[in-house]
Parts: C-alpha cells; sequence; structure tokens
C-alpha cells in the first residue's frame, strides 16, 4: 500500500482545522505580528507533543516509535477497522484533532485577552468550571446508559454503575477545593469575561455537590444492593435518586 489515503486524511485534517481556526480569527480581529510569532512557538510544542502521543498509540499497537515516519502508510493498513475508540485510525485522528483544538483555542484567548497570563487563567477556570460540572455528564450517563441497561437486566449495567460510583465519589471530593479556589480567583482583578467563569462554579458548587453526592450513591448502591435487596426495592431506590437529580439540574439551570 502506498499509504495515499493516510496522507491525505492527515493532510485534510490539518488544512480543515486551520481554516476554521483563521475563519474564527479573522472575526475575532486584533492580530498582530507578534501573535503570530506567539502561535507559530506554540504550534511547535503542539507538534512535538502530537508526535510523542502519536508515539505512545503506535506502541500501544505493536508499533515502535520511529513507525511513526510511515504513519500514513499504517493508517491506510488500518483503513477498515471500525472508526471507535481502541482502534488505531480513531485514536491518531482523534490526537491530532484535539491538540490543533487546543492550540486553536488558545490562539483565540491570547487574541482577546492580548495576555499570555489572562490565557492562561481562563484555561484554570474552564477547567475548574468542566471538573466541577462533572455530575451534569454523570447524570447524563445515568439516564441514557445505566438507567436503561438495569432495566433490560443487561450485564452492562454493573459496569456503569461502578464507572458513576467511582468517578462522582473523586468529583464530590474535589469539589470543596475547586469551590475554595475559584472563590479566591474570583476576588482578584481579571476581566469581567474571566471573572464570570469562576463566579459560575463558585454560585454553583453547592448544587454540583449534591448532584455529585446523589451521582455517589447510585452508583455504589445499584452496584452493591443488587446483591442485598430485591429488585424492586432497588428499583425504587435508584430510581428515587435518579429522579432527585433531575430537581437538582433543574435547579442549575432555572432562572
Amino acid at each position: 500500500m502506498g499509504g495515499n489515503k493516510g496522507l491525505i486524511m492527515i493532510v485534510l485534517m490539518i488544512v480543515v482545522t486551520f481554516s476554521l481556526w483563521g475563519f474564527v480569527w479573522v472575526n475575532v480581529g486584533g492580530i498582530t505580528f507578534g501573535w503570530v510569532i506567539t502561535m507559530i512557538a506554540l504550534l511547535i510544542l503542539v507538534a512535538f507533543s502530537i508526535v510523542f502521543f502519536l508515539g505512545r498509540i503506535l506502541e500501544k499497537h505493536g508499533y515502535t516509535k520511529r513507525d511513526i515516519k510511515r504513519l500514513h502508510v499504517i493508517l491506510e493498513e488500518h483503513w477498515n477497522e471500525p472508526w471507535e475508540p481502541g482502534y488505531l485510525l480513531y485514536e491518531v485522528q482523534r490526537c491530532i484533532i484535539y491538540h490543533l483544538l487546543l492550540w486553536g483555542f488558545l490562539g483565540t484567548l491570547l487574541l482577546q485577552f492580548k495576555d499570555f497570563s489572562l490565557v492562561l487563567i481562563t484555561c484554570v477556570g474552564i477547567v475548574l468550571l468542566l471538573i466541577g460540572g462533572y455530575p451534569l455528564f454523570a447524570t447524563m450517563i445515568v439516564w441514557i446508559l445505566a438507567l436503561p441497561f438495569y432495566f433490560l437486566r443487561d450485564k452492562r449495567a454493573e459496569d456503569a454503575f461502578e464507572f458513576i460510583g467511582k468517578t462522582s465519589l473523586v468529583s464530590t471530593i474535589a469539589i470543596p477545593p475547586i469551590w475554595v479556589v475559584s472563590r479566591y480567583l474570583a476576588t482578584q482583578n481579571h476581566p469581567e469575561e474571566i471573572l464570570g467563569i469562576f463566579n459560575a462554579v463558585v454560585a454553583n458548587a453547592e448544587k454540583f455537590l449534591v448532584l455529585s453526592v446523589l451521582n455517589t450513591l447510585f452508583g455504589f448502591l445499584g452496584l452493591y444492593l443488587s446483591r442485598r435487596v430485591g429488585r424492586r426495592i432497588l428499583t425504587i431506590v435508584l430510581l428515587s435518586l435518579a429522579v432527585a437529580m433531575l430537581f437538582v439540574v433543574w435547579s442549575l439551570f432555572k432562572r
């Protein structure tokens, strides 16, 4: 195989992503020579990171890091694999796209705030908001996966219960310190756009924590009570927790 398909795929991902970010940057405005130099420097760092993680992916699938030189050929060899997590083609595409999205996102923030330190603070705020808001994602898993698997008596319900319980326990432990950090940063002299992120964490931390506790109980009770109580009692417990989650989610979004 010549690897033409793999090469075209890589080039298209890069060209399309660059074009989309270029459109965004032109609309944001404020492009300067210094910004361009900074973006080139960041792109070099991103390229090194891509190479490193692609090497890890190749090793995971039985190749060596040196095989990255013929990555386009390897991709074509795996061309007919399912586009799903765990397969090489999917993981390579995800690695490249995620890196380029991060690069473009940092560039957009840098255009808006003109200060790299503010960009870093914004990224910190977004990370804190995503971690603090994880209970919303866990609640989606409860209703979309865990409960349907449970009612269908699918064995995957146990995996869903375990995942929800363990990740929500981590979230429950993480939310209080996230609230403390966000409350401190919300008092600093930053632009309103940045302060709004930290204020959102502070304002919703209590509800995030309650939702996280409900998710934790749902996961561990679903996992362990199934062996100790009847299915009817377990169903009542799980549905009660799941409905309580909806009330908390509603209180988060209502104005």
